[in-house]
């Protein structure tokens, strides 16, 4: 049963997050600070695939016409020879040269795999250490980043987990449509009758299964980790906590996820237009979080904000504050006051 609840005062939650991001950047302004800030915050971005504005790669072309290459004025205008070229891929694709590509591939395969763990291991932890400076208002990674540690895991463990799911759910879903295309494609033609409609019955389940697993990840992101953060809780009472918000106050966060969207669109184009002026720094890694770090700061604060409207258990502003009674799941909450700075 959906229990609509009160709406969250998102006007409040706008004004709220402005006047944070100004104090924790601005009031005093602090170098130092500002880059340990946009370390944890790149950091943090690794988990979500960058912090949502990912510069884009380039190739160089090669233009082919019927008289051979034409890529520069030192390249001779011969005739393209396609037997040859026919012949030297054949040739390529047998024997050793056929194992050492394959070999080739495994070694590539593998290297994406291990660096992808490791930006989301690193995302983990930068999730715990760009919150824990932003509701702390200070630079730090050190206590944070061990403080927080079994968070971190907990949370790391539930991303494998959520891909592992997918994997199991999704890759099926493309065998069927293999399984269904390669005949057409060997008869020529095009799929007519229930060959379409079992296509589009594929789709709309992908689709609809991909909305909701976003939706559910997006917000567990967007609530549940400030909850593991202020509660001490792990990665799964998180998610639950997280669903049972959405349950209870649909309208709220629905809204809240439509509202996000809007200010994602409108952060993009702000970041077009510094990268415009900045000679493009902004596409460098790292630099271009530093140089966002304004408005970052703000979409993290206006969801801390929301998420603090639900009652004091969801509060991350009162971190330091210790709880009293348990938490959303029903746990004893464990505090511990970080060492002072400096």
């Amino acid at each position: 049963m959906l229990i609509a609840g009160p709406m969250i005062d998102f006007t409040r939650a706008f004004d709220s997050a402005w006047e944070r991001m100004s104090i924790i950047l601005f009031r005093p302004f602090d170098l130092g600070k500002w880059f340990t800030i946009g370390l944890s915050a790149f950091l943090a971005g690794l988990l979500n695939g960058g912090n949502g504005f990912n510069s884009s790669t380039s190739t160089n072309n090669v233009n082919f016409n019927n008289n051979g290459f034409s890529g520069g004025s030192n390249l001779p205008s011969t005739k393209f020879d396609w037997n040859q070229f026919h012949a030297s891929v054949n040739h390529a694709f047998s024997g050793v040269a056929l194992g050492m590509i394959i070999l080739i591939f495994a070694v590539v395969f593998v290297i994406i795999i291990v660096v992808t763990l490791v930006c989301y291991w690193l995302g983990t932890r930068g999730q715990f250490l760009l919150i824990d400076n932003i509701v702390r208002n200070r630079g730090a990674i050190g206590w944070p980043w061990n403080y927080y540690s079994r968070q971190a895991n907990s949370l790391f463990v539930f991303h494998l987990a959520v891909f592992a799911l997918a994997f199991l759910v999704f890759i099926p879903l493309l065998v069927i449509a293999a399984v269904m295309a390669i005949p057409i494609f060997r008869q020529g033609r095009w799929p007519v009758g229930w060959e379409i409609g079992g296509f589009v019955g594929l789709a709309l389940v992908y689709v609809i299964l991909a909305l909701g697993l976003n939706l559910c990840l997006f917000i567990f992101r967007e609530f549940g980790v400030p909850l593991m953060f202020r509660n001490g809780l792990m990665a799964w009472a998180a998610f639950v906590e997280s669903m049972r918000l959405l349950v209870r106050h649909p309208g709220s966060v629905l809204l809240f996820v439509l509202l996000r969207f809007v200010i994602a669109i409108a952060a993009f184009i702000v970041a077009i237009i510094i990268c415009c002026f900045s000679c493009c720094i902004e596409l460098v890694p790292y630099l271009g979080t530093v140089v966002l770090l304004p408005v970052l700061i703000y979409i993290r604060c206006f969801s801390l904000d929301c998420l603090a409207q639900f009652g004091p258990h969801y509060d991350v502003w009162t971190v330091d504050v210790p709880p009293t009674g348990t938490g959303p799941a029903g746990t004893p909450v464990p505090f511990s006051p970080p060492p002072p700075l400096g």
